[in-house]
């Protein structure tokens, strides 16, 4: 049976955490032959864009990246920021369209489109495809916290909690610090049956995120674990002090 993936959280994820920051490293002969192949105005139109993405201005980039395509039509990188901009003004299918684009002018070679398009496909319940265009991404750029969260989403929309906890220790380990990976290993264990670990990974998430948007279910949620902990072995929950 498909878990069903609670789209706020995964959304919030989309548009809160950064994906893959860049592309994956390269010969330095390759980059500078492909730069070299860039023309300055497909350089400069995209350079304008970004400067509009780091202004928080996602609308305004747009036509500076469809620019830089319209000079250089094997700009990945330019699809790849037009679908990080639609994000961000939630026109969900054309970033979806845009991601695309850049994994077929890139040859499936560039890591941020396949993330995001995993993050896209884990919001809209195609966990099939979301794990094996993450995987993809994943071999490109292993060191992606992002990369490895949006797999473990994909992981359990399929039930496969083993590997969805897996993929979320394999996010912590490169990002200590990451909340929403704490909350869906308390979601795994929840379905596990598993209080104690339920109840830690929940005590994790609200020390790091203690007035977070799920804090208040995060805190119900962890009253319900410690009664369930209770009338199992009469014991109490939990000793760890709680935020």
């Amino acid at each position: 049976m498909r878990a069903m993936i609670r789209s706020s959280w995964l959304l919030l994820a989309c548009f809160c955490l950064p994906l893959a920051a860049g592309a994956q490293s390269q010969s330095s002969n390759t980059v500078t032959l492909r730069e070299l192949s860039i023309p300055a105005k497909a350089s400069r139109a995209f350079e304008q864009g970004m400067d509009c993405l780091a202004k928080n201005n996602p609308a305004g980039s747009l036509p500076h990246f469809q620019r830089a395509i319209e000079e250089y039509a094997g700009y990945y990188e330019a699809y790849d920021r037009i679908g990080a901009a639609d994000l961000k003004l939630w026109n969900i299918p054309d970033a979806e369209q845009a991601f695309r684009k850049a994994i077929e002018v890139s040859g499936g070679q560039y890591a941020h489109p396949l993330l995001a398009l995993g993050a896209i496909l884990d919001q809209r319940q195609k966990f099939d495809e979301a794990e094996s265009v993450t995987r993809k991404g994943l071999d490109l750029d292993p060191q992606s916290w992002t990369g490895h969260y949006y797999l473990a989403l994909a992981m359990f929309g399929r039930n496969r909690l083993a590997e969805a906890e897996q993929s979320l220790r394999d996010a912590l380990y490169w990002k200590a610090d990451f909340p929403q990976a704490d909350l869906l290993l308390a979601e795994i264990h929840s379905r596990e049956h598993d209080y104690r670990s339920l109840i830690a990974d929940l005590n994790d998430y609200l020390r790091l995120s203690p007035e977070g948007p799920t804090s208040a279910r995060a805190r119900a949620m962890r009253e319900s674990a410690q009664a369930q902990m209770f009338r199992g072995d009469g014991k109490p929950a939990a000793t760890a002090s709680q935020p």
